[in-house]
Formats: structure tokens, C-alpha cells, sequence
């Protein structure tokens, strides 16, 4: 990809984004305010993986000539030396012109009886001008001279990928009606040969290039780029704008049921279109498939309504999409009951980073749910920074991502209400309950025991008392000791 200016705001959207809390894949889509011819439709902001815009993302269409983009991709995986020179053969060129679907397609002048043609020229003529010839010999070569082999191996990858709808029938997209994907899974595939592949997105975004010379061009020749607006001169120009791949079938023949082709047995085709852009530093993948072609009654034929869609999406995404911050580094989200804290019988959930994502400016920020975790009453003490739970944001019922909450401090445990706590816990238990009522039980017998011990040894010691004074001797009185007054 060529190089751009970096401008002041891109920098200043990468120091945020150094306190950007990952998103999760697929996120949130959103509505533009037009309408969008293409059927099928995927829009991606590629620096958070944010669905920008999804329609019809996971149905089956034609892919048309961005087949190619799987084709050069399975290409860079295997191909060892790419200045080497590849095996030219007519079996790369016979089928074309056997049925309606395979005349008249686009190619590069590559003659089959060339001897100087390497892997580059091949892979460069099939993103830049869609050569056909192109796809096959590059199939042919790496498939052990067998084009069904790297079919195959097109569609291992696209497994491999995470493709669940996409089956490919040839590496040029010539239609077949065993030929198809889908916006999503297009989308993974041209995500996966940028993100693996730098060169592959210099090749699709590489305007002209120069062949070598055949007996057609003794001086050489130069091919252009099929994508308008990439072309300058083009009315569909767009600055920004980054390959990847144009796909044109003008029309669609089906065969009868013993597999003739009829030039009057037809549907009208479409266009796709797979495209990257950049502006101030905010990057964009969009995959349209199946844009008319022609219109119903057949009239205005090579209509470009997937480049008007794409220029469309593309203002609309520039002018309204923004980096937002959601929720700030340390925001109090909630707070958790503490039992037995002293001073303090709550504490603060908060975030531990900011989240930043990609939001309409327009967007109602409270359109964003907040699903909050649900958290048991903590037992004091608490430690500062301990996670409890995640706080799930979402918005137009998909997760925009889960950010972690941890404690805002520390809460001490007030010792006065533990020891409360324990010595109620005590008492409320049966078996105190059973030990205090044998306790009453004991002190009452102790009790009734000692008096009954008291009375005993009182009516004891009366006895004796009574026994001593009856067992003691009796003093006889005399007259003489009877002092007479005189």
C-alpha cells in the first residue's frame, strides 16, 4: 500500500489508542441514511474490527473476479521463488470460449507460447487487470500441473480461514454456479492475505505495470488497473482508496437439462467489488457483491453501482465515524454491599483501563447498554484492585467488549461488629441454646441441693443442740447456799 501523510490527528488517535481496551470481533452495525444498491454488503473498520455496516453478510452470491483475491493468496503461500519463470500450457486457455460464461473474458495478452513470464508478472496481471489466463496458469503451475489440485487447495484454505459459506469451482471466477462466498467470507479471506501478505496489497494497489514482450507486444505492454476509483481520470476517483479488486459478470447462462449453453438463455449479471480506503489515520474494508449490472428492462448497461456504493460508504464513514471514549480509566461503574466494614459499608467497582471505540458522532451514548455484573455482599476486610466481575457493553444487540471491574480501595474490618457478629452467631445456636437451659437446669438443682443441704444441717445441728442440753447434768439447789436477809 502506498504511503500517505501521516496528519496530526492520526497521531493523536494512536496515543489513544496505547489506553485501548481490545474490542471483540464482529461488534456493532450500524444504519446509513441511504440506500445501498449492492445486495450484499460488508463494512469493517480495521483498527478495532468493528462492523461498520452488514447486509445480507452470510448469504451465498457470485463472487465474480474477486475469486482471484483467494487465487493470489493460495499463490503467495506456495509459491517458492517468485522471479522464477512459470510453465506455460494450452491447458490454461482451452476452456476459454467453450460456453457463454467463459468468452469474451478479460486477460492480459499473455500468449501461451511464452518462455518469459515469472510468478510476478502473473500475480500482477491478475489483481491489476483481472487476466484470466493469469489465474489458470498460476493454478496450473502450483497445482502440479493440475488446475483441480489448486481448486482444491483454494477451498482447504477457505476452510482454514473460517469460511462456512464459500465454495470455489475455478481460480478465475468465471461463473459457475458452484462458484460462490459471501460478504463475510470474503471479507476474512482479503483480511487474512493483507494482514500475511504485504506485497499482495502493493500488487492490488499498483495502478499500471509493464509485461514482458511477446510476439503481440515486441516492445513490452502495460496493463492498468480495473478499479475507477483508483484511476484519477476516473469520475469515480476516490483519494484514499487501495485496491483490492473488481469482479464483472455481465450476464449469467445456465445450461438446459443436458448441459447446453444457449446465447438466449440468460440472467443479467452484477458487479463485486472489494476495496480498502484510509483518511487520518481511520482504515476501511468494504465487500459489496452483487450490484446490478444491468437495469431490469436492460437498458444503461455497465452500470458502476458498487463504485457509487463504495464512495457513498466511504464519505458517510469519514465524515461520521470518530474514535469516542466510552468509559474512563478508574470511572466508578457500581457498588458492592460490605458486611462488617469499618466506616464503610460499600465499595466502588471501577474500570481499569479507558475504552475508547468507533461511534457515530451522532450516536445517543445511552443507546450503549451497560450490563453490570451481579456481586455477592463481600465480607470485610477488602483488598484494593480485586476483580469482581466484568461490565459487558453492547449496543444494537451486539457486544461491543467486557472490561474488567476491580475494587476502588481498601476497607478495614471493624472488630466490634465481628465480635458482635460471633458472639450472635453463638447464642442463636441450638446447641448454646441446650447448654444454657442444662446450665439453668444445674443451677437450679445446685440451688435446691444446697438448701435442702442447709435445712438438713440446720435440723442436725438442732437436734444435737437439744441432745447436749438434755444429755447435761442438773444442779441441785441447797439451803445453806440461801443467804437469809436479815
Amino acid at each position: 500500500m502506498r504511503k500517505v501523510k501521516k496528519f496530526a490527528i492520526f497521531m493523536s488517535i494512536i496515543l489513544l489508542f496505547t489506553t485501548i481496551v481490545s474490542v471483540l470481533p464482529a461488534g456493532a452495525a450500524f444504519t446509513p441514511k441511504f440506500a445501498l444498491n449492492s445486495e450484499g454488503v460488508y463494512m469493517v473498520n480495521t483498527d478495532t474490527d468493528i462492523v461498520v455496516v452488514s447486509k445480507n453478510a452470510h448469504k451465498k452470491m457470485y463472487p465474480a473476479s474477486t475469486t482471484k483475491i483467494m487465487t493470489a493468496l493460495v499463490a503467495f503461500e506456495n509459491i517458492k521463488n517468485f522471479d522464477s519463470y512459470v510453465l506455460m500450457s494450452y491447458d490454461a486457455y482451452n476452456e476459454f470460449g467453450s460456453n457463454p460464461n467463459l468468452d469474451g473474458v478479460s486477460n492480459a495478452d499473455i500468449l501461451p507460447t511464452q518462455t518469459n513470464i515469472t510468478y510476478w508478472d502473473l500475480l500482477y496481471s491478475l489483481m491489476v487487470c483481472s487476466a484470466c489466463e493469469s489465474a489458470n496458469l498460476l493454478a496450473y503451475n502450483i497445482g502440479g500441473r493440475n488446475i483441480d489440485n489448486f481448486v482444491n487447495m483454494m477451498n482447504a484454505k477457505a476452510k482454514e480461514i473460517g469460511c462456512k459459506n464459500t465454495h470455489f469451482s475455478n481460480p478465475h471466477g468465471l461463473f459457475e454456479e458452484d462458484n460462490y462466498t459471501t460478504p463475510y467470507d470474503l471479507y476474512l479471506i482479503t483480511k487474512y492475505a493483507i494482514d500475511n501478505y504485504p506485497r499482495f496489497i502493493e500488487i492490488c494497489d499498483t495502478y499500471s505495470y509493464e509485461m514482458p514482450p511477446n510476439e503481440k507486444n515486441p516492445d513490452g505492454y502495460l496493463i492498468t488497473q480495473t478499479n475507477q476509483l483508483m484511476k484519477s481520470t476516473s469520475e469515480y476517483y476516490y483519494e484514499g482508496v487501495h485496491g483490492v479488486k473488481t469482479g464483472s459478470i455481465d450476464r449469467y447462462y445456465y445450461p438446459d437439462e443436458n448441459g447446453d449453453y444457449s446465447w438466449d438463455r440468460y440472467e443479467y449479471g452484477s458487479r463485486a467489488l472489494v476495496t480498502t480506503a484510509e483518511r487520518d489515520g481511520f482504515h476501511y474494508i468494504i465487500v459489496s457483491l452483487n450490484a446490478p449490472y444491468f437495469n431490469e428492462d436492460g437498458t444503461d448497461t455497465e452500470t458502476q453501482l458498487a463504485f457509487t456504493d463504495h464512495i457513498k460508504l466511504y464519505d458517510w464513514a469519514f465524515k461520521e465515524f470518530d474514535y469516542t471514549l466510552v468509559v474512563k480509566k478508574n470511572e466508578q461503574i457500581m457498588q458492592a454491599d460490605v458486611d462488617k466494614g469499618k466506616d464503610a459499608d460499600k465499595v466502588g467497582l471501577i474500570a481499569t483501563e479507558d475504552f475508547y471505540t468507533l461511534l457515530p458522532k451522532s450516536l445517543d451514548m445511552s443507546t450503549i447498554q451497560m450490563l453490570r455484573p451481579t456481586v455477592e455482599m463481600l465480607e470485610a476486610p477488602v483488598e484494593k484492585g480485586v476483580q469482581l466481575g466484568e461490565l459487558e457493553l453492547k449496543l444494537n444487540g451486539e457486544t461491543l467488549t467486557k472490561l474488567p471491574l476491580v475494587t476502588e480501595k481498601s476497607i478495614e474490618l471493624d472488630m466490634t461488629e465481628y465480635y458482635k457478629e460471633k458472639l450472635m452467631q453463638t447464642v442463636e445456636r441450638p446447641e448454646f441454646i441446650w447448654i444454657v437451659i442444662l446450665l439453668c437446669v444445674l443451677i437450679i438443682l445446685l440451688i435446691i441441693t444446697s438448701s435442702i443441704r442447709k435445712a438438713h444441717d440446720r435440723k442436725i445441728a438442732e437436734m444435737n443442740r437439744r441432745r447436749r442440753i438434755n444429755m447435761a447434768p442438773q444442779k441441785k439447789s441447797s439451803k445453806n447456799n440461801i443467804r437469809r436477809k436479815y
